[in-house]
């Protein structure tokens, strides 16, 4: 049953079916930010110095796991030989991959504070909801990019062997060290808006393997969900995207900053 689920919620999203049958996808979404199109053109790539050993850690982790999805998805030139062009399919195999990993530390860190919720019996003051929003809005990304290209088996088994791994590391260091786990995610995005502005700038610039998505139509669905006009484009989709991932960088890097275990949330539902 379940497996039948999961098959036609795939299918209804990727389907290029009339706006009237995509709208049952649209309703179960969270509460999330609508950007306007000022804050979607206003990205600016920084970053956060480390200030402790922890935040040390966190950024070195997160630049050595850089280093090999780089070279693993053909993002940064090796050999001599080798071009300096990204074909369409090296971008959505890197993006794709990205989100799958993005996706799971708030999943993981929202499942940690909603049983220790109920272990000690008292409210989380608001902290699962976010996280839980943004394991949701990551995978609406990898979702919107499945509108474009299916991946592989041979990918998708590297998905799944990547996600046994990463879901148990994180899920062992989030007992141990919270506030550093959010600092990875918060590096872990600062690097995401890199890649996302890049795409941006390759999107633009005329020859690129990927500039036909600067006319190419967003898909429903994506119109839908960052409530995008009816001619957007999946360059407009990709800044949307990008606003998302800075506002994710800012949330945990707050969230690195602050944390105890009896914080208030300072982010409201749909922020």
């Amino acid at each position: 049953m379940i497996l039948r689920i999961n098959k036609q919620f795939w299918k209804t999203f990727c389907s290029t079916k009339p706006q009237g049958q995509d709208k049952k996808n649209v309703i179960y979404a969270m509460p999330h930010p609508i950007w306007k199109q000022e804050e979607v053109n206003n990205v600016k790539i920084d970053h956060k110095q480390p200030i402790t050993f922890g935040d040390r850690f966190a950024h070195l982790f997160i630049q050595s796991m850089r280093v090999g999805f780089d070279v693993l998805s053909g993002y940064r030139k090796v050999f001599p030989w080798q071009d300096n062009i990204i074909s369409e399919k090296k971008w959505i195999n890197r993006v794709l991959f990205l989100e799958t990993v993005a996706g799971v530390p708030g999943f993981v860190a929202g499942m940690h504070r909603h049983l220790r919720s109920l272990r000690g019996m008292k409210r989380d003051l608001g902290w699962i909801h976010t996280l839980l929003e943004e394991a949701e809005n990551e995978r609406v990304h990898l979702l919107t990019f499945l509108t474009i290209k299916k991946p592989s088996l041979i990918f998708r088994s590297g998905v799944i062997l990547a996600q046994l791994w990463y879901v148990a590391l994180y899920s062992i260091a989030y007992m141990i060290q919270p506030r550093v786990c959010h600092r990875i995610v918060g590096y872990l995005e600062e690097e995401a808006v890199k890649t996302y502005t890049h795409m941006i700038d390759e999107i633009e610039m005329e020859g690129s393997s990927i500039h036909s998505w600067k006319t190419r139509p967003a898909h429903q669905n994506s119109i839908e969900y960052w409530k995008l006009s009816q001619n957007a484009t999946l360059l407009d989709v990709v800044k949307a995207i990008r606003k998302d991932e800075e506002h994710h960088k800012e949330v945990n890097h707050k969230f690195a900053d602050d944390y105890t275990q009896q914080s208030q949330n300072p982010f409201p539902p749909g922020y």
